[in-house]
């Protein structure tokens, strides 16, 4: 067998093995590797070359990774390599910041089953048009949407009925819309079942209530929680990784930190119709082909609005969106 070699020139000839990363951070990451924790670093040749991407190694990852000489182990405290990073199946990804300079991906997290949108119904308020940029970019990539609406304990019956009504409308769409309480515990049966077996992302903005839900679900999770500030009505990142946890029956759930924009990855402004599937189906009735229903004259989306068939804030979340993702375009100078 040839000799394989370490960039740094010790000697390793120990077999790859294949793993699951759990977490990743600048460099360095977690690795289940069968039943044990791998702390590995990643090979220096991976992060060589242009850079279209944030990182190159994420939480969901499947890796191949090679133990160092002498540590037959890593997870019992010693180092691992990240040799390759296999083909993903799927990822949910936003545009970098924009002070990160040109068009830049971020990919939040790889081979995933579930997009689990988080939103409350007061403390912070709810934003629809922030869940719709995440069901776009789930349905973009091939992976189910599922919006939870938390903090249900805060209203009245009166109050209750009014929000849900409005989520309900994710029904419409194939998602499935749990009402939830980490408080009362409503809701998280339902939500347990769904996850069960499969790898799910939680998503939403800080102090939704992500972590106390995950909590309450798995209470050996022992996650950190912060209340929303009362100066700002946000909520203070408790989770600075996302990082992948396994659940009972199988599967693991993914706890991020909090979101405080989304432009999804790899949409076209004139493309984005096809990620808002209500939208799409009115468009039907316009009169131009490739109509964009914001200046347009005789317009199904448009008028669809007007009759009340469809919501106006979906329409109003859709012109956002083309307004952003526009608006990027020109600052990276992006024309194809």
């Amino acid at each position: 067998m040839a000799e394989a070699t370490r960039q740094d020139g010790a000697r390793n000839d120990a077999a790859a093995r294949e793993g699951t990363v759990i977490r990743a951070g600048a460099g360095h990451c977690q690795v289940v590797v069968g039943d044990e924790t791998w702390r590995c670093r990643v090979r220096g040749r991976l992060k060589q070359g242009p850079r279209q991407v944030q990182t190159v190694v994420v939480a969901g990852d499947r890796v191949l990774v090679r133990p160092v000489a002498g540590n037959a182990s890593p997870g019992a405290g010693g180092e691992a390599v990240v040799e390759e990073v296999l083909p993903r199946r799927n990822r949910l990804s936003r545009l970098a910041a924009r002070r990160s300079g040109g068009r830049v991906e971020q990919v939040l997290m790889a081979n995933l089953d579930l997009v689990v949108v988080v939103q409350s119904v007061r403390d912070p308020e709810p934003q629809t048009g922030f869940v719709d940029r995440l069901l776009a970019a789930a349905l973009r990539f091939g992976v189910d949407g599922v919006v939870v609406v938390n903090k249900l304990d805060l209203c009245d019956a009166e109050g209750r009925a009014r929000e849900l009504e409005r989520w309900h409308w994710y029904r419409r769409l194939g998602n499935a819309v749990i009402a939830a309480s980490a408080t009362t515990g409503e809701g998280l049966a339902e939500l347990g079942t769904l996850l069960g077996g499969r790898v799910a992302l939680l998503l939403g903005a800080s102090g939704v209530g992500k972590s106390s839900l995950l909590n309450a679900l798995y209470p050996g999770l022992d996650l950190r929680v912060n209340a929303v500030t009362g100066r700002t009505g946000l909520g203070r990142h408790t989770t600075t990784h996302t990082e992948l946890h396994p659940v009972p029956g199988g599967g693991f759930i993914a706890d991020s930190p909090g979101l405080r924009g989304f432009d999804p990855w790899d949409i076209a402004p004139a493309g984005i119709g096809a990620y808002f599937p209500d939208l799409e189906a009115e468009s039907a009735r316009c009169r131009f082909r490739g109509c964009l229903h914001r200046d347009e004259p005789d317009c199904g989306v448009k008028d669809a609005v007007a009759r009340g068939a469809l919501p106006a804030w979906r329409w109003e979340g859709y012109l956002a969106l083309l307004r952003d993702l526009e608006d990027r375009r020109k600052a990276t100078g992006y024309r194809s």
